[in-house]
């Protein structure tokens, strides 16, 4: 049998798994700006495809991080801090393809567990984005509320110094509770087009936001995504070794 032929095979078997993959990872919220469109095929939906692609196939040989910008789009893309470049690319393989079967606004975010994409017609880097982000939290609260709080907010804390101190501007942990019994794991992350001081704003403001959770009450998990960083606990360990 010719070898290009089995090459052509291999390639479509390839080109299977990825699209497969697409409806596979773990969507968790997308924001669309409706102030303004894009249409199929015009400079700006030619310019967004051409750096959706660029930075699908950078961001896992890149830290699992991409910025740039095509014309008048710019964009980024990031990958959780621990997770391998194989699950970062697929992630992203799914990203941009939603992004752009979801949104047709020159404006557009899509996160997952593992991945987060954005773009815009505008420059945004190095800017907190505040108006971008989406809230999730675990609906049954902890038995001791203050002494649960307390040992996730210190956690938190720690992590977000830790995060400011590496190239990466993530850091993970863990931490037992005794009121519960449990081990809270928690995770923090800015993107890499921030500097650390905006870094660090960004995360003190993740976790002062993180829903469920109070002085008087807590739930055993929460988490914060935003444009420029997130923030999550839990009491059982959804972070990659």
């Amino acid at each position: 049998m010719d070898d290009s032929f089995l090459l052509q095979i291999f390639m479509a078997f390839l080109l299977m798994i990825k699209i497969a993959s697409c409806q596979q990872s773990d969507f968790v919220d997308k924001r669309c700006n409706p102030t303004s469109n894009y249409t199929k095929n015009d400079a700006f939906s030619k310019n967004l495809n051409s750096l959706l692609n660029t930075m699908f196939d950078q961001t896992p040989k890149q830290e699992g991080f991409s910025k740039g910008s095509v014309g008048s789009v710019y964009g980024l893309s990031l990958c959780r801090g621990d997770v391998s470049s194989d699950y970062c690319d697929f992630c992203l393989y799914d990203a941009r393809c939603k992004i752009t079967q979801r949104c047709y606004n020159r404006t557009a975010i899509v996160w997952y567990d593992y991945c987060m994409m954005k773009y815009s017609d505008h420059k945004f880097f190095g800017k907190i984005d505040n108006e971008n982000t989406a809230l999730w939290y675990n609906v049954d609260n902890a038995t001791d509320p203050i002494g649960f709080n307390k040992t996730v907010r210190e956690l938190l804390g720690n992590l977000s110094t830790k995060a400011v101190k590496k190239s990466t501007l993530y850091a993970k942990g863990q931490k037992f509770t005794t009121g519960e019994n449990a081990t809270v794991y928690a995770m923090v992350q800015c993107t890499l087009d921030l500097s650390t001081k905006s870094c660090k704003k960004c995360l003190v403001e993740a976790i002062h936001e993180l829903p469920g959770f109070t002085a008087e009450t807590s739930t055993v998990g929460s988490r914060y995504i935003g444009g420029s960083c997130m923030a999550r606990f839990e009491i059982y360990k959804f972070l990659e070794d």
